[in-house]
């Protein structure tokens, strides 16, 4: 799959047409590129998002011993110490880490808090918040 994606984004920047030959005179600018984010384990076993620079942006929520699962298209993410949402694809933060606790989206809302605590249940946890709101995907409650 690598190769294959690899083999056609090299095959794409081959491609120019004559117009933009004639377009790179010393007066043009430089096109600006924006690095991917990824997302990596790290040694120690996390899961985290990079930037281009190798330099880690957030973290992701862990569930179920691994990285958060999709949900609507989006993950969840921790940042100083706040759980937020990124595009599953892109990485980009969709709703910045504000919350507490965080369920994964549902029918187009995510369940969240800043007023919960974590109660043991056997050997798992839950989320326990008499201030649970609704998020949408716009951060709108």
């Amino acid at each position: 799959m690598m190769l294959l994606l690899g083999f056609l984004l090299a095959a794409t920047a081959c491609k120019q047409s004559p117009s933009d030959k004639a377009n790179q005179g010393s007066n043009t600018v430089a096109p600006t590129t924006t690095t991917a984010l990824t997302m990596e384990q790290t040694a120690d076993g996390k899961w985290v998002i990079l930037d281009g620079q190798k330099t880690v942006v957030y973290d992701v929520f862990i569930f179920d011993n691994g990285p958060d699962y999709e949900a609507e298209g989006l993950i969840r993410v921790v940042k100083n110490g706040k759980i937020g949402y990124a595009d599953a694809k892109s990485y980009a933060i969709v709703i910045e880490p504000q919350f507490d606790c965080a369920y994964p989206f549902e029918n187009g809302k995510a369940k969240v808090s800043n007023q919960c605590k974590t109660v043991k249940d056997g050997e798992h946890s839950v989320w326990e918040s008499e201030a649970w709101q609704y998020v949408d995907r716009e951060g709108r409650f």
